[in-house]
């Protein structure tokens, strides 16, 4: 089965830095994407709970962290 979306989770420089969205592989277009988070495992939570139904998606972490 093809890849059909693609999580992506992000760090700014805002007081609470974290974000992630939710990407047609297709073309790119965002479906989805969730308030700013203080911490990381916050996001990676509010993420998880989606993609926990998202079938075969991936993720990519952008925010330069482990």
């Amino acid at each position: 089965m093809a890849e059909v979306l693609r999580f992506h989770l992000w760090k700014t420089n805002a007081t609470q830095p974290y974000h992630w969205t939710l990407n047609s592989t297709a073309n790119g277009q965002g479906i989805c994407t969730r308030e700013n988070y203080a911490r990381k495992a916050d996001a990676k939570h509010s993420m998880d709970l989606v993609y926990g139904n998202a079938g075969d998606s991936k993720f990519d972490d952008h925010t330069g962290e482990d």
